[in-house]
């Protein structure tokens, strides 16, 4: 995990700035190469005599897809025990993959890269993922747990739910996706960069009248959706979303990653609900893992789980056992952090030096939000808040760790539009276009840790002062 204790700091991190990234050898790693991973990839390319830019990926196939994707055909691919090195020249088009790699979550992880450096065999034989499926199998009932699929990230779990109905409904004629709402940055990468399919944006997550018009012209591959999305934490009326996409024959892929599998029942609803495990699930903050279920009650489901299962990149051994032992925790994580989210929530929203308060209870669709809770789940870790004030003097004095991720055992504070959309919130332009979907560019989202909650308060209160 790494923080950035200063708005100045995320600005030097966002621009490459060297006084920064100097001083990083870990953090959020789909954007941060771990320094094993580096190394890893040092070894390899030296190994094989390869000059230039060096991608670690986790699997020949996702080498070759992402190869194909980013139309890349100068670059040498070397199998190095259970991953791949990808060289290539320095440039536009190694930028361009290092994107892509982000996007899919393909990045292998620190772990593997350790066992790699020292030489290590290959772990095959594991109960983990067998043990989090079991885990995980009352919360997606829908689902039988052996087609519960496990992925390295959130973000591969996601790429293979949109590639799935891909190659399910291209071949129909239907090749546009609806992204209803705001989504992780991410999310909307893969559905903007996908060279065979549009895209279609609707900010408004009420807005099923303008989805319903797209849907009408017959050529809706699929709807995906956050539930509640970040960083709004609004909630679409997911039972009428559902009903038009039976109407017109359209896949929804859902994600309850804000609040986590424990709080909200999405699988019903959804032909395939995709999730991080990194948060909730993974709770100490020091694994990746995603989740894929198709409803098995629903249109095409036995083709959409073999697309599914044949791209997504499995979670490699010894992260699932550090997973299996932490996602033991996630009811009682899960309500911890609700607990306490609601108590700061209540107590900021009267401050003087807040303008709004979000949660998923607070915000306008809140009624959409409370149908799909299990019973006594809450609001999840999560809230956002935008001041009355300069949001850069609040932030540089907050004493917590601040950076990306949530759902952590720890309090995490970050300007997140900062992070994930950093061009637009340092232009006029990007500013007004994120204020035309609501939000302040300037807002903070917090995600409420399992600290005493007075220790909490106590944190933000001296920083909002």
């Amino acid at each position: 995990m790494v923080s950035l204790p200063t708005l100045a700091d995320i600005e030097g991190y966002e621009k490459k700035e060297t006084r920064i990234w100097n001083k990083i050898t870990a953090g959020y790693p789909r954007f941060v190469r771990n320094r094993l991973v580096q190394e890893a990839a040092n070894q390899a390319g030296k190994k094989n005599q390869r000059l230039g830019e060096f991608f670690p990926v986790v699997s020949l196939k996702s080498a070759q897809a992402l190869l194909k994707w980013a139309a890349i055909s100068d670059a040498h691919v070397d199998q190095e025990a259970d991953w791949v090195l990808i060289s290539m020249p320095a440039g536009a088009s190694a930028e361009k993959l290092a994107k892509l790699i982000q996007h899919t979550g393909t990045l292998i992880s620190s772990r593997q890269a350790e066992a790699y450096l020292k030489n290590l065999p290959p772990q095959t034989r594991t109960t983990a993922l067998s043990e989090i499926k079991q885990f995980c199998a009352p919360y997606l009932v829908q689902s039988k747990p052996e087609n519960i699929l496990i992925s390295l990230s959130g973000m591969n779990a996601a790429y293979a739910a949109m590639q799935a109905v891909n190659e399910t409904q291209n071949p129909k004629g239907k090749k546009v996706w609806i992204q209803l709402g705001w989504l992780y940055v991410d999310s909307a990468k893969i559905l903007e960069k996908n060279i065979n399919t549009e895209h279609v944006f609707i900010k408004d997550i009420r807005s099923l009248d303008k989805v319903e018009e797209i849907l009408k012209q017959g050529r809706v591959a699929g709807v995906f959706a956050e539930a509640p999305n970040n960083p709004q934490l609004e909630t679409p009326d997911i039972p009428r979303l559902r009903e038009l996409c039976d109407q017109y024959e359209a896949k929804l892929v859902l994600d309850p990653s804000a609040v986590g599998l424990a709080t909200l029942d999405l699988l019903p609803y959804a032909d395939i609900l995709c999730t991080s495990l990194t948060k909730y699930a993974a709770s100490e903050g020091d694994v990746m893992a995603g989740l894929l279920a198709v409803n098995e009650t629903r249109a095409d489901a036995e083709q959409l789980r073999k697309v599914a299962q044949k791209i997504i990149e499995p979670l490699h051994t010894l992260d699932a056992e550090i997973l299996a032992n932490q996602i033991k925790k996630l009811k009682e994580v899960t309500a911890g952090m609700s607990k306490s989210a609601e108590i700061i929530a209540e107590r900021l929203k009267n401050h003087t030096a807040i303008k709004c308060v979000r949660t998923a209870e607070t915000v306008t669709t809140s009624s959409n939000y409370k149908k799909l809770k299990r019973p006594g789940a809450g609001i999840g870790a999560l809230l956002t808040i935008e001041l009355n004030k300069e949001m850069r003097g609040v932030y540089d004095k907050l004493q917590c760790v601040k950076g990306p991720s949530f759902g952590l055992e720890f309090t995490l504070i970050s300007p997140y539009l900062w992070l994930a959309h950093f061009d637009e919130v340092t232009t006029n332009e990007g500013r007004k276009e994120i204020r035309s979907a609501g939000l302040d560019p300037d807002l903070l989202r917090i995600s409420i840790g399992l600290e005493p909650v007075e220790e909490i308060w106590s944190m933000l209160e001296s920083a909002l002062k």
